[in-house]
Formats: C-alpha cells, structure tokens, sequence
C-alpha cells in the first residue's frame, strides 16, 4: 500500500485553523493586558492618596507638586527640603521618575483646577514621558483604559466628577487623565 501524505488544501485548512485560533488567544492576551494597566493605574492613584494623605498628616501641609521638571532632589516625597514635621520617605525611589503603564508620567500637584480659589491635591497620568518636556506625548492612554479608570475611580464620565481625562477637562488633554481625591 503506497504512502499518501497531505493534499494542498488539507494543509492550508490545518493553517488556517491554527491562524483563527492564534488570533483569538492574542485577543484575548491583549485584552488582559490593557485590564492589567488599568488595574495597575488604579492602584497607583490609591497608593499615592495614602501617600499624600500620610505626607499632609505629618507636616500639617498639602504636599508640593512633583510633576516633570522634578527630579531626585527636588522631591517632597523622598526629600524633606526643610519642612517640619516630615517623616519620610514618602514614597521609596520618589515620584520624579514614576511612570503610568503607558510609559508616561505620574505626576502629583496642588492647584486650584476646580475655579474656586481653592487649590486642591491633584494626580495627573501626562502622556509626556519622565525627563522630557510637554511636547514629548509618548504615554498616550487609551480612551477605553480612561474610561475604565473613570468608572472604577469615579464616576465613568471623563468631563464630569472627581476624574476627567481625555480632553474633558481639568486641562487635560487626549491620552492624559486628572484626578482629584478627596482627602
């Protein structure tokens, strides 16, 4: 009895089997990954409310703004910089070079963003990355991941509450989110 080996089309069958299967399963990796981002971002706003939370505790004074033209030796988080009362570091490696999943970066900030002569205590994910300047715009976060930190976060309106990102307010602009936690 001869050998009979696979035909053409069996062959490309099989391959495109294996195509639709792969195309699934990255899918679906690519869809725990932005979830993991996400989560990850929503931890970070939380730690640094603890963070800034803890700071105000200590020295009685809302924390100054670490933002991108921070560095290691101008963080309020890793450096007393000759404030009473400060017992930290805050914030081990310091915020000066902390960057959201995206690869943009985290910032804190005290300004009045509401319009109502009170500063607030603000976290901002920029889409510039750490140590380049406003035009770098690397970090963009997806709406839908703004979105889903809005929702999770606040109130899942990206122009509305205490999280407004993508253009929608609190001066962001797309791919950046701002939050304002109660402290």
């Amino acid at each position: 009895m001869p050998k009979r080996g696979f035909t053409l089309i069996e062959l490309l069958v099989v391959i495109a089997i294996i195509g639709i299967l792969s195309s699934v399963v990255l899918a679906s990796l690519n869809t725990a990954r932005e979830k993991a981002k996400v989560a990850n971002s929503v931890a970070q706003l939380r730690e640094m409310k603890r963070v800034v939370v803890t700071y105000l505790v200590d020295t009685g004074l809302n924390p100054p703004g670490c933002g991108l033209s921070c560095t290691s030796l101008t963080d309020p988080y890793i450096n007393a910089l000759g404030v009473a009362g400060w017992n930290g570091p805050y914030f081990p490696g310091g915020v000066w070079n902390l960057k959201h999943p995206w690869g943009g970066h985290f910032t804190i900030g005290y300004a009045d963003l509401t319009g109502d002569a009170i500063p607030e205590t603000y976290f901002f994910l920029d889409e510039d990355a750490p140590g380049t300047d406003a035009s770098n715009n690397t970090g963009v976060i997806p709406t839908s991941a703004l979105l889903k930190i809005d929702s999770i976060m606040d109130d899942g309106d990206l122009a509305t509450g205490s999280v407004r990102g993508d253009g929608l307010g609190f001066t962001t602009a797309v791919g950046e989110i701002v939050y304002i936690p109660s402290l």
